[in-house]
């Protein structure tokens, strides 16, 4: 299956995990894991690897509002090497995989097997770290071959779901949310096709990308930054827009390209500011917006809702993906064949 049949998938993966985790088999796994969080709770750490360790992006602000725990992210190849000895019994520890087999992060479940607060992302519950877990969440994503589409949606709405299990919240109206996202992923392929062909005009050019962003809407320029990379070509680098404004900001003007994304709220305003900004002194901007911004000669905006920080980045992973796919044929490449690597990375 090529990875533009896995983007078209997408929306029909993520109607496939909404309807498991309506049903009793999947509200027990996530019921449970709330009910392991207590007073006593030190730290809820995730932990992966590429579009595993950027997903809990999604829930940092969610989960620290809402817990008194903190909250704390690993890169698992570091975690592996430089962090088990901190890890203690009151820790919840949430391992997110595809494949359950990802090297790093599979060493380090099997290093914490016996901890009694282990959680496991995976994308089916046939898997070496599934078997060493005290409780899996599965993924539903089906099958994937290439890049991260299916299971990177999905993953990251089983972080959203998650979330509100630690906090012993009802989970019904976002499941009614993912289901309309779920849709709205058709509609775009559907009748959108014309914004992902200006977009990838606009950044013919380019050979480096910068991906650009605040809050939770960081996920999706640190998965993009990723593919991009994988698919494309493209050299690239992610950072909130306030790193981008403390020195970076100084290669802004021709020949300077990036993409750039702005949720609902003041953060989002900031980086619709600044996109104007940094398109004022020359950088073609593709901007991915829950709001318009005015028409500039150097911006090319896509509007997307629902626009709140913790679900843009859900609703940006099927354009960026299919600008993705048609960045590369314009470039003569086919995006998720690769040539140095796979689809599960077995060496450290």
């Amino acid at each position: 299956m090529s990875f533009a049949d896995e983007i078209r998938e997408q929306g029909s993966a993520l109607r496939n995990l909404v309807a498991f985790y309506r049903s009793e088999e999947g509200a027990g796994p996530l019921e449970s894991v709330g009910h392991m969080v207590s007073y006593r709770t030190r730290s809820i750490t995730f932990m992966g690897m590429g579009t595993s360790e950027f997903v809990p992006g999604v829930v940092r602000e969610y989960l620290g509002d809402k817990s008194s725990a903190a909250i704390v992210s690993w890169e698992a190849g570091e975690l592996l090497h430089y962090g088990l000895e901190s890890i203690r019994d009151n820790d919840i520890i949430i391992a997110i995989s595809q494949s359950g087999e990802s090297v790093e992060t599979r060493k380090v479940v099997q290093y914490l097997r016996h901890h009694q607060h282990l959680i496991t992302v995976t994308n089916s519950p046939v898997n070496s770290m599934a078997r060493e877990a005290t409780v899996n969440l599965q993924m539903m994503a089906g099958d994937e071959a290439t890049i991260s589409t299916k299971t990177y949606t999905n993953s990251m709405a089983l972080m959203l779901l998650l979330s509100r299990a630690i906090a012993l919240e009802d989970t019904s109206s976002l499941l009614s949310e993912l289901d309309e996202i779920s849709k709205g992923m058709d509609e775009f392929i559907a009748n959108r096709m014309d914004e992902i062909r200006a977009a990838a005009d606009l950044l013919m050019d380019a050979q480096t990308v910068y991906f650009i962003s605040r809050g939770p809407a960081m996920t999706a320029a640190r998965q993009a930054a990723l593919t991009f990379q994988e698919g494309a070509h493209v050299y690239t680098t992610a950072m909130p827009g306030g790193s981008m404004r403390h020195g970076p900001f100084e290669v802004a003007g021709p020949g300077h390209y990036a993409i750039m994304y702005a949720s609902d709220g003041h953060g989002g305003d900031l980086v619709r500011s600044m996109a104007v900004e940094m398109a004022d002194l020359g950088s073609k901007i593709l901007l991915m917006t829950s709001e318009a911004v005015p028409a500039h000669e150097n911006i090319q905006s896509i509007v997307l809702q629902p626009g709140r920080p913790e679900l843009l980045s859900l609703v940006c992973a099927v354009p960026q993906e299919l600008l993705i796919d048609m960045m590369a044929a314009d470039r003569g490449l086919t995006a998720g064949v690769f040539a140095r690597g796979g689809k599960i990375t077995a060496k450290e």
